[in-house]
């Protein structure tokens, strides 16, 4: 875990960048509980999804284990009802629960899945949802000549929808060598791997093949 937080705080940055651009909220946004007091995001990097959340919940909080990442949610995206907590998902400590529960792309990073998957229902209202994105691949790691040809593929893409300074930027985040390092260390699960592990720990939980990523969605 001392890896990757050092991986993201030297991306933090331009990861930032790069995703206040290419974010998706839509599944998360498909997928509120009835209630909504209290929302929790493991793993929310800058704050991105923490600031889409506080306009349609009471409270919304984000833990990361990256200060740098942390530090620019506080600066971009403090609002009255959001709070910032450097906290690893691994040992989550909370004495409240939550309407809302999501984490996206930061399960795969997790030692024992099963063990925070557990805890995050405990943390659960009766009714609340537990909403997962992250990362699928019927290759643990694949290698990293992959990630350099998506991001050519990407290029074009990116310069007629965002212009040539912004591709630009995007691809030499893509490509540069902290964040191949850090998905060099990354370990996706396959498709079956997820139905095996979510459908045991999660019943009647509904699993969503989106592309590059797998989405989970689980009410209490």
């Amino acid at each position: 875990m001392k890896t990757t937080i050092h991986q993201f705080n030297k991306v933090a940055e331009e990861y930032d960048f790069v995703n206040t651009l290419l974010y998706d909220y839509s599944f998360f946004m498909n997928n509120f509980p009835l209630q909504r007091g209290r929302a929790l995001d493991v793993g929310c990097g800058s704050g991105i999804l923490v600031d889409e959340l506080s306009s349609h919940f009471d409270e919304v909080i984000g833990i990361d284990i990256s200060d740098e990442m942390l530090k620019i949610a506080q600066v971009k995206r403090q609002r009255s009802n959001t709070t910032y907590i450097n906290m690893d998902a691994e040992h989550l400590a909370f004495d409240k629960k939550f309407d809302f529960i999501v984490s996206r792309t930061t399960v795969h990073h997790l030692n024992d899945i099963p063990r925070v998957i557990n805890h995050i229902k405990s943390l659960l209202n009766d009714g609340g949802k537990m909403v997962i994105f992250d990362n699928v691949s019927e290759v643990e790691t694949p290698p990293t000549y992959v990630y350099v040809i998506g991001a050519i593929l990407e290029f074009t893409p990116h310069l007629r929808k965002f212009g040539l300074k912004n591709a630009i930027r995007i691809f030499k985040h893509n490509t540069s060598k902290s964040w191949l390092e850090h998905l060099a260390s990354d370990k996706y699960l396959s498709e079956k791997q997820y139905h095996d592990l979510y459908e045991s720990l999660l019943p009647n939980c509904r699993l969503h093949k989106l592309g590059w990523a797998m989405g989970i969605v689980w009410e209490k």
